[in-house]
């Protein structure tokens, strides 16, 4: 590879650290958040809001690459998670809060699928592998240095800067990615599976509503839960038989027949989903609960 594509490659590498990071920084901060801006019983949506999203956005930035360029679709991602990095900082209320972490998961939708595919269609298979371990000791930095300058932030300069931070980092991902990393002149045909992303996304919603309001705001068997639980399952029911059908579904149901597949996904879940857990939850269980070191409310 030429030293310009290897610094491209440093930029590619970048802005996909700054999705983990930026959710590595939130957790030690997310109690100084909510005595700053109120809506404790909202503040779970901080983290759900961006999940969402960035579940949705996924596959349709997949799609956006094949029919417009994987650099320019890398570098429209980059450029949205970093607009809703910029508001989310600057949110005065909860609802504000939460709304730009929304927007800030479109964008982060498109940062790991477009990092990876750009990976994919610059290096040499050859060559992949070795890029691959680059980005797999990067990611334990960004699990271990989140949190701690989650609290940095929040105890001497202010909660937003764990949002502002990623400002530099993504703007320099962006320059060295439009210097170095050529646009390439593959494009495919392809169709985004709108009735799928829709369906996937209101299933989503209803069970992060079900999740948030079921027990604290609803009793588990009133009307609301029940209502949520029914709209869950049939947009979910709807989703695997829209899939089965369609030309280029979103989530290719045949994937699943393959067990390593499935068994690969299922880990995944279960991973992904304690690596949430202990780095929104634990922060607030020990500065809430246990009464260790909580940061100050620095504006």
């Amino acid at each position: 590879m030429s030293r310009s594509l290897h610094v491209g490659l440093v930029g590619v590498v970048l802005g996909m650290i700054t999705a983990p990071l930026d959710g590595m920084m939130l957790g030690p901060a997310l109690p100084v958040i909510e005595g700053d801006l109120g809506g404790l019983e909202q503040f779970s949506w901080v983290v759900t809001a961006y999940l969402v999203a960035m579940a949705a956005a996924t596959p349709i930035w997949g799609k956006l690459g094949d029919l417009y360029g994987r650099k320019w679709t890398y570098l429209s991602a980059i450029i949205l998670f970093l607009l809703g990095s910029g508001l989310s900082g600057a949110a005065q209320d909860m609802t504000q809060l939460i709304a730009f972490r929304a927007v800030q998961g479109l964008g982060g939708g498109g940062l790991m699928v477009g990092a990876l595919a750009l990976i994919a269609e610059l290096v040499p298979p050859r060559q992949s592998g070795r890029l691959m371990g680059v980005f797999g000791a990067m990611m334990p930095v960004a699990f271990i240095a989140g949190p701690l300058l989650g609290g940095l932030f929040a105890d001497h300069l202010s909660w937003r800067w764990a949002f502002y931070v990623n400002i530099p980092v993504g703007v320099a991902a962006v320059l060295l990615i439009a210097a170095a990393v050529p646009a390439g002149l593959r494009r495919m045909e392809a169709r985004i599976d709108v009735p799928g992303v829709l369906l996937l996304t209101a299933a989503l919603i209803a069970l992060s509503l079900l999740a948030s309001w079921a027990g604290s705001r609803y009793a588990w068997v009133s009307t609301p839960i029940v209502a949520l639980a029914v709209v869950s399952l049939a947009a979910l029911a709807a989703f695997v038989a829209v899939e089965r059908r369609a030309a280029e579904p979103v989530v290719p149901l045949r994937l699943y027949g393959n067990r390593n597949f499935a068994l690969a996904q299922i880990l995944r879940l279960l991973a992904g989903a304690g690596m949430m857990v202990f780095a929104t939850f634990l922060p607030q269980y020990m500065q809430l609960v246990k009464e260790a070191s909580r940061p100050r409310a620095a504006c």
